[in-house]
């Protein structure tokens, strides 16, 4: 399997966790074009990167304690999902690395109505999906 489809399946596995994390954000005209997703899989050095570099923001994340205890609990691919704003990600993940430079940048740059950008930070790298809002699932 390609690194593209194992980011893409990985994606397509939380989508339902995706969607309820966007519903739960304060709804306001455009809110989801000013948004993005990130999913990152703790056991890969890029999105264990992103994931300390979104603690500085928000200590209650705690990707260290998250890791440790979704390993301990058996869990063989621990992930870390949420939303926040999209230019909020682009400024912590852009100094953190080459990658996430390269990703940050495409973050930037304006999105479709009704898409959602989201990182995927998994099999050796990271990737930035446009998502359909029609495409997550309702309730």
């Amino acid at each position: 399997m390609s690194e593209h489809n194992e980011r893409a399946e990985l994606l397509d596995d939380h989508r339902p966790e995706l969607a309820r994390l966007l519903r739960s954000q304060p709804t306001r005209s455009g809110a989801a074009a000013s948004l993005s997703g990130y999913l990152l899989s703790l056991r890969e050095p890029t999105g264990y990167l992103i994931a300390i570099g979104l603690q500085q923001r928000d200590p209650r994340l705690e990707p260290e304690r998250t890791l440790r205890s979704a390993l301990a609990a058996g869990v063989r691919a621990p992930t870390l999902t949420g939303v926040m704003a999209r230019s909020a990600l682009a400024e912590i993940i852009a100094p953190l690395a080459p990658v996430t430079r390269a990703v940050a940048a495409e973050l930037k740059k304006p999105v479709a109505s009704g898409t959602l950008r989201v990182i995927v930070a998994a099999a050796g790298g990271a990737e930035l999906f446009t998502v359909k809002l029609s495409d997550l699932p309702a309730g």
